[in-house]
């Protein structure tokens, strides 16, 4: 199938003909090498993707194509009757506003199908993912569990005030998970935290 057509005046990508369109191959890869030709660099941008990242064992998240209909740009129908299919995931940067323009005087149906390529985690177990999940280090020498278990005791433990030290103990009240060390006006100086 041919590639589309641009318009980098009047912000139209236009589909030629009736048939089959891929968004990867007949639209965005088209857009990157119409935007190297001449000047078009100058005319704001009609695609921006997401995905394609390889996530090992042969497997890749399928990538998603946005239209930028939010600065103008729409998918115009061909000057022809008939069925029109964009296989791909294509969705509009803005989904308030239009994204497909009809072609005055001709009647053109769009349907669109969704790309069947994706991550399949059938091979995971359910261990598998938690462990990936939860031993994330989201902060500096801390997994997503070991920040879950300081913000439990810190929400619901025990709170002992000795001096000048507090301790926060753990939800189930077995251990100290967080001692901070205070000074006269009750502003931590030093803290330790125990995690697991």
């Amino acid at each position: 199938m041919a590639d589309a057509v641009f318009d980098g005046a009047n912000l139209h990508v236009t589909l030629p003909s009736i048939g089959t369109f891929d968004v990867e191959t007949n639209l965005y890869s088209a857009w990157k090498e119409w935007i190297a030709l001449s000047d078009n660099a100058k005319y704001p941008p009609a695609f921006d993707t997401t995905g394609g990242d390889n996530v090992g064992g042969g497997q890749e998240i399928a990538p998603y194509f946005f239209c930028r209909n939010d600065l103008g740009w729409r998918i115009k129908m061909p000057e022809d009757d008939g069925e029109i299919v964009v296989s791909g995931n294509l969705f509009p940067r803005d989904p308030t506003t239009v994204l497909f323009e009809q072609t005055t005087g001709y009647d053109a149906f769009l349907r669109l199908e969704v790309s069947t390529r994706a991550v399949s985690i059938n091979d995971l177990s359910s261990s598998d993912v938690s462990s990936a999940v939860w031993g994330e280090s989201l902060e500096s020498g801390f997994t997503a569990k070991q920040l879950m278990q300081l913000q439990a005791a810190a929400m619901a433990g025990k709170i002992i005030v000795s001096g000048d030290t507090v301790t926060i103990r753990d939800v189930n009240d077995t251990s100290d998970r967080i001692v901070a060390t205070t000074d006269e006006q009750g502003q931590r100086t030093a803290v330790t935290h125990t995690v697991s």
